[in-house]
């Protein structure tokens, strides 16, 4: 699957440097970058073809799910906490015998 992304991908690399206004190259390139999860480069794709043909609704479309998952994605980067909990043993903490604030009484 991924060499025939990879292919396609190049194809129509070489489409588009041959023709710069060839929207079907644009398109193919764009769809066969969301399959290989490159969102960025698929939004620019899109985005051209939709200034090459304004009235295409499906690439309109692709552009403004593929632009909203791609913003969606980079705020979830913005926003990630990494999760550092730690474990507790209530039995491993050594209490002084001086101490004489409260205390958990044996459950047995």
């Amino acid at each position: 699957m991924v060499t025939k992304l990879s292919f396609n991908q190049t194809d129509s690399k070489k489409a588009i440097r041959y023709d710069p206004t060839y929207v079907k190259g644009f398109y193919r390139r764009g769809a066969a970058y969301v399959a290989l999860n490159q969102l960025d480069l698929a939004c620019q794709d899109f985005k051209q073809v939709c200034k090459l043909v304004p009235s295409d609704k499906d690439a309109r479309s692709k552009y403004e799910l593929t632009l909203k998952e791609f913003r969606l994605r980079e705020f979830s980067k913005c926003i990630k906490v990494e999760d550092k909990r730690v474990e507790i043993n209530v039995e491993d903490i050594v209490v002084e015998s001086s101490y004489d604030g409260p205390k958990i009484e044996d459950a047995e």
